[in-house]
């Protein structure tokens, strides 16, 4: 007995399937089905996915979709063949994007139209008037669906079936309406159609399914249900052998327009190289470069990726000639022909990076390729690039939304009927514990563990961990095609207006082959731009991340203090501790900083060797000059994942391709066990080649750690440069990079208010926010030298209420009251409270409190009113003065800084009484003594990797102390850790080199 299954929803059909596509498939195969039809709802977003495994398995996998009609009952059709592929991709890419975001539908013509190629079933019988003419455009390619689902209306359903194929003339083809690969499966399924009617289970009724029959069954189960019609299993099996379309036969092409007449792809590549060439080496390209570069080039066009290249060099220089800042990163800076097209700023064979990394004969997969533009322009080169290409050739790469953690428990507990209270306790205790909540930990949340729905609640909410929610959008991937894109992929509308995204997220494309371009967004290099926009206003230098003066020495002198507030990568807290242990002097210390401190190096065991012998306490030995010259750079410890590649090339005997199999598990989310299989290979190929055990055992473990986020050096040297860049204007025009990173924000580690603080200890003077003088942004005055806090400051002053402000001065000569200002800039009266309440018309007025009575005293600000912004009231009120302490909460509430006092030097009697120091005073107290210091909370993490302990900072009006908080200090003081905005630390100071924590005994709130 043969079957194939034709209608099986999976997850992807959201929220009406309750297994997973490759579930699905496992099972197919398992119980024998000759062919498996993947049929979500107007979407092929699973099929990437049931493709891959229906190869692991061997069984067929036919394409197909369910089409939402809008004047006809839906259909499920089938690609045959490619053509029918590529319908199947256009009417589904026809159907979402004629609807917003959620929504679908086409008219039956739409469908009748493009029928070829296509095979039509409807799954449940209709009045034969309203399928008849859709029949007639499916000439021996439509058929009627037969399902059993052993519950009442059977019967009816099979008579109707049963006429309306005798009457259309079309074959009875057996079904099941498959929503999951196992019958255990069907609590869940009550459940997601519960949370998708937003009901509870005990509510939802007639809508949900009334047994657990509709789930995959296999041949002989069908044949039993229909053993009084075998033809319609039969025909089943036909219809599935009539669809021979597969992924595995896409063909995708990268665009070439634009070429000059005369050229290819792969010789207009070769020219921009060269010409990039010239300008990337004035004095004469190294032969080394040129030999890099023909191999490079020689491998391109071998895999047909010269287009690709081509799309991003296009890109890139739309964005320069726009004036829009942008670098590329990620293994793209391991190639001299990117380097070359100035795509990236990073020279590779001066590096020594590894091109394998990027590209590979053996891999055949598609380059990745990662350009960062200003994050306030991004939309600009997003916008051009569907302008240049048109959205049916160029879509964003999606993303699946998945259920996790607490909106797991959340949905699934609300589904069961548990009340909100219920529900957010068991949110909470399962955020700390997992899904492995022990009795006890629900009874002192004040749950029953005795409670079936609350037991239910958590095992069910486990198989709906990782179920898809919804699709949102790459945070910058492209993918551009030279044929249809709605050809290839479906494409449909994003919930953000002018935006398209294909149906495939990024790990389904990469396994397809498909190139994506990643055009990314990165704050600091919205905040660059803007420092040299200011630096040449007010100090007549054009600056650019090329022409920045390389390894200066007051730059690295600033870093070994640990001075880097608003520096790009290394301003953590980790980072500064690190920094003045390491104490970089060159550009490639910086690289290695800002790769030592992520979890790989940590769980690999590599920072402390790595310091060890920098500062020569521990000899670096190297069993051979190969290992010698791939970790050489690093003190013989592999710190990047290229090191892991040429290591297992030139220890271990790895080919290319295998290096970089090694490379990709390891970046992997299931790394730690994806990569026992290598170990083998990789000890025993070290042993052969005369190396020790030891030692190869000793380099596998490092490459451990990777598996918890190996670090790329390509990736770490661009970000070492935009890094070095913030640093070197950090050090010598403070005052433009901190105006620079308050007009770019909300971006990077700190507030506003410590990134001004941090510029007063730098001697810069900060001004107020005043309309008499601030524009919208922050800007300089006195020649460069101060820092005048624009109006962007103000919260709750929207941009258009700033800019009328701005403009209305600009126009005038300057406010004479507060009247004056209403009625010029015409801003409501809210708004302008904002400004009265920050201090900003204190200069027309003499203080905060007199200018609220005066706009109060206005009349009405409407805009079309008559008598807007006169003076209705002018009596004089002798008000009370508002107190430091009053004027300092108003500017925090505000503003969110004081320029008048720092909140700790209110709070300063209060610390002095518990006898605790400044940060600054920190420097003054002996290693190993007793210690107390207070201030206001500005970070707090508790990583991963570190074992439990959690890192707090803490600002004073003299600077920032750091706190290390045990696990044990860490539960016991929970409460106030989080709580708390103004604490306090008690412990031991701890002290190496320059680097100074306080390891706490106690954390409490500094109001107790």
């Amino acid at each position: 007995m043969d079957y194939a299954e034709l209608v099986c929803r999976s997850n992807f059909s959201f929220l009406r399937g309750a297994s997973h596509p490759e579930e699905l498939v496992a099972t197919a195969a398992r119980l024998g089905l000759r062919a498996l039809a993947l049929t979500d709802a107007d979407g092929l977003y699973g099929v990437v996915k049931a493709h891959l495994a229906a190869k692991e398995h061997g069984l067929k996998l036919i394409l197909g979709a369910e089409l939402t009609l809008e004047d006809a009952p839906p259909v499920i059709v089938y690609a045959a063949d490619a053509v029918g592929y590529a319908n199947l991709c256009g009417l589904v890419s026809q159907s979402r994007m004629t609807h917003p975001k959620g929504e679908a539908g086409l008219p039956w013509r739409a469908l009748a139209d493009r029928s070829a190629g296509l095979l039509a079933l409807l799954p449940e019988p209709a009045p034969v008037e309203r399928v008849a003419s859709l029949a007639e455009a499916f000439p021996d390619r439509f058929h009627v669906g037969l399902c059993r689902t052993l519950s009442a209306g059977d019967v009816a359903r099979e008579a109707q079936a049963v006429r309306l194929a005798r009457e259309l003339g079309v074959p009875l083809v057996a079904h099941n309406d498959v929503h999951t690969h196992h019958r255990r499966r069907q609590p869940l399924q009550d459940v997601l159609v519960s949370i998708r009617h937003g009901t509870t289970v005990d509510k939802a009724g007639t809508r949900l399914m009334p047994n657990a029959e509709r789930t995959l069954k296999g041949p002989h189960e069908m044949g039993r249900l229909f053993a009084d019609r075998p033809e319609a299993l039969e025909r089943a099996v036909e219809l599935a052998s009539r669809c021979r379309a597969s992924l595995d036969d896409l063909h995708y092409r990268f665009p070439e327009e634009d070429l000059p007449e005369g050229r290819t792809a792969d010789q207009h590549l070769r020219a921009l190289t060269y010409e990039g060439l010239a300008f990337r080496y004035p004095g004469g390209v190294p032969p080394e470069v040129v030999r890099q570069i023909e191999h490079e080039l020689k491998l391109i066009a071998a895999l047909d990726f010269a287009g690709y290249f081509l799309a991003l060099w296009d890109i890139v220089k739309f964005a320069r000639e726009r004036g829009i800042l942008c670098q590329g990163r990620g293994s793209a800076a391991n190639s001299a022909v990117c380097y070359a097209l100035r795509i990236t700023a990073i020279d590779p064979v001066r590096m020594g990076l590894l091109f394998e990394r990027f590209l590979s004969m053996e891999r055949k997969e598609p380059p990745d390729i990662d350009v960062d533009f200003e994050h306030e322009r991004r939309e600009e080169v997003l916008q051009y690039v569907y302008e240049k290409h048109g959205r049916h050739r160029a879509g964003m790469v999606c993303e699946v939304i998945c259920y996790r953690g607490r909106l797991s428990l959340r949905e699934t507990g609300k589904a069961l009927g548990l009340s909100l209270d219920q529900v957010d306790k068991l949110s909470k205790v399962s955020a700390a514990n997992g899904f492995q909540v022990t009795p006890e930990v629900l009874l002192e949340a004040g749950l029953s563990a005795f409670d079936g729905r609350v037991q239910k609640t958590l095992s069910l909410a486990m198989e709906l961990e990782g179920f898809p929610r919804h699709l949102s959008i790459h945070v910058g991937g492209f993918v551009i095609t030279r044929e249809p894109l709605t050809e290839l992929v479906p494409v449909e509308n994003a919930a953000m207006p002018g935006r398209t995204v294909i149906q495939w997220e990024k790990d389904d494309i990469n396994s397809i082959g498909l190139l994506k371009v990643d055009l990314l967004a990165l704050g600091m290099l919205t905040a660059l731009s803007k420092c040299f926009a200011l630096i040449r206003e007010h100090h007549g230098r054009e600056l650019c991340l090329a022409t920045i003066p390389a390894e200066d020495p007051k730059v690295y002198d600033m870093l070994c203090e640990a001075d880097s507030v608003g520096v790009f990568q290394i301003e953590s807290r980790a980072q500064m501790n690190m920094l003045p242990r390491l104490r970089p002097r060159t550009f490639y210390d910086l690289v290695v900083e800002i790769a030592l401190i992520r979890p790989g190096p940590i769980v690999g065991n590599m920072v402390h060797p790595f310091l060890r012998r920098r500062h020569g306490l521990e000899k670096v030995e190297y069993p051979s000059e190969a290992v010698k010259e791939i970790l050489g750079k690093t003190l013989g410890v592999p710190l990047f994942q290229e090191q892991a590649m040429k290591l297992a090339m030139a220890a271990a005997g790895f080919t290319a391709g295998e290096a970089d199999g090694l490379r990709r598990v390891l970046s992997h989310k299931r790394a730690e066990s994806m990569l026992l299989q290598y170990r083998g290979r990789f000890v025993e190929g070290c042993i052969a080649r005369g190396y020790a055990r030891g030692q190869a055992e000793e380099w596998f473990d490092n490459f451990r750690g990777f598996a918890h986020y190996g670090f790329p050096e390509s990736h770490s040297a661009s970000f070492a440069l935009i890094a070095y860049a913030s640093s070197w204007l950090k050090c010598h025009y403070p005052a433009a990079f901190t105006a620079a990173l308050l007009n770019s924000q909300p971006m990077g580690f700190y507030a506003p208010h410590t990134l001004v603080a941090d510029a007063q200890r730098h001697g810069v003077e900060a001004r107020p926010v005043d309309v008499r003088y601030s524009g919208w942004d922050c800007t300089l005055e006195d020649g460069g030298k101060a820092l005048r806090l624009g109006l962007r400051m103000v919260k709750g002053l929207g941009e258009t209420a700033g800019r009328r402000v701005e403009a209305a001065r600009r126009e005038g000569q300057g406010f004479r009251d507060v009247g004056d200002l209403a009625r010029r800039s015409r801003i409501p009266r809210h708004e302008l409270t904002r400004l009265a309440l920050a201090g900003a018309l204190a200069g027309l007025c003499g203080s905060r409190r007199k200018a609220l009575w005066e706009i109060q005293a206005l009349g009405p600000l409407d805009s079309d009113d008559l008598f807007f912004g006169m003076s209705m009231d002018g009596t004089e009120v002798e008000l009370p003065s508002m107190s430091v302490f009053e004027r300092v909460v108003a500017d925090y509430d505000t503003v969110g800084l004081s320029l008048e006092k720092h909140p700790l030097e209110l709070l300063r009697p209060t610390l002095k009484k518990l006898g605790a120091v400044t940060a600054e005073g920190l420097k003054q107290v002996r290693s190993g003594r007793p210690v107390t210091v207070g201030g206001m909370l500005i970070c707090r993490q508790r990583p991963p990797t570190a074992k439990g302990i959690c890192f707090i900072s803490l600002e004073d009006e003299t600077g920032i102390a750091n706190l290390i908080v045990p696990p044990d200090v860490y539960e016991r003081c929970r409460k106030e850790i989080h709580g708390a905005l103004f604490i306090v630390g008690q412990g031991v100071l701890e002290r190496s080199g320059k680097v100074t924590n306080v390891k706490t005994k106690l954390v409490s709130s500094l109001s107790q």
